[in-house]
């Protein structure tokens, strides 16, 4: 499989070639995969994608988003969810199928003004979005500081896996409420955490296009990365051996200094092989020289009884 760096593109582009599935912000025109945003293409084992730099939120059905009550008409709310379409939100969702606009009171359950997180059940280009609440999770959100960004800029702040979210929370000891159309909603019981969370979301949201981004969230948490068990171990390994190479060196010295003495000794080994071997050849001779007296002496005593 053919792998993708993550690289800018602009609509038309060419992003590669075989059979991949296109994911958000991309189509396939013959055997190629064609961006149709402006933004960053990359892969992965879904398929390919663009995260778009910049744009609106255009709805699409099964997503999560929070919007804003800004009316009400006697069927049904009008809610603001950041795009350039009104959702509607039916009033049946929310008191069910007796609802009677004579008899209930919507102000009762959603005034002007409140926030909710719904679902987008259905939409299309001949009616506006239809919200639900029925799922679960889903409702008027009673509390929270409330935060607009980017909608481009959502699946980088959510992390791979939920991972820069979960850091945001773990940090912070808020909880962070994503919708797909940017608005971000964080509570939290302390003031400082909600302030700390706030800071982070912004530094994503500005500097999402860049590299080591969450390592830059981490440093404005002060969050430090786990420390592997095995770790310290390596490290005291390490500088033992660190510390014992000085002994070590000294005890390198001491022998190179005692081997100066070794060489001298070395030097006159073989001086004292010679010598060993001198010995021995005199040995030899002298007992060579006396085998040979021996000889001659035994030679003269039979000559003298042949002339007896």
């Amino acid at each position: 499989m053919q792998e993708i760096k993550r690289r800018y593109v602009i609509p038309g582009d060419k992003i590669i070639e075989g059979n991949y599935k296109p994911l958000m912000n991309v189509v396939k025109s013959g055997n190629y995969l064609v961006s149709t945003r402006v933004g960053i293409a990359e892969a992965g084992k879904d398929g390919v994608k663009v995260i778009p730099l910049s744009g609106v939120y255009i709805p699409r059905v099964n997503d999560l988003v929070i919007g804003k009550i800004i009316d009400r008409s006697s069927l049904s709310w009008d809610v603001d969810i950041n795009a350039c379409f009104f959702a509607h939100l039916p009033a049946q969702d929310v008191f069910g199928r007796d609802f009677s606009p004579a008899k209930d009171d919507m102000g009762r359950q959603l005034s002007i003004g409140d926030l909710i997180i719904a679902r987008i059940v259905s939409f299309d280009r001949t009616r506006d979005p239809m919200l639900t609440v029925q799922d679960k999770d889903l409702g008027k959100i009673p509390y929270g500081e409330f935060i607009k960004i980017s909608p481009t800029r959502v699946p980088r702040l959510i992390g791979k896996r939920g991972s820069m979210i979960q850091t945001i929370e773990q940090a912070t000891q808020t909880r962070v409420i994503i919708g797909q159309n940017g608005i971000v909603v964080v509570t939290g019981r302390d003031p400082d955490g909600l302030s700390l969370a706030a800071k982070a979301i912004k530094l994503v949201e500005e500097e999402s296009h860049t590299t080591n981004l969450t390592q830059r969230v981490k440093t404005l948490l002060n969050v430090q990365d786990p420390v592997d068990p095995e770790q310290p171990e390596s490290m005291n390994a390490s500088s033992s051996t660190e510390s014992s190479t000085q002994p070590q060196s000294s005890t390198e010295s001491s022998i190179e200094s005692s081997t100066q003495p070794q060489s001298s000794t070395e030097s006159s080994t073989p001086n004292n092989s010679k010598s060993g071997s001198n010995s021995k050849e005199k040995h030899r001779n002298d007992n060579s020289e006396k085998s040979s007296n021996n000889d001659s002496n035994n030679d003269q005593k039979e000559k003298k009884q042949v002339i007896k």
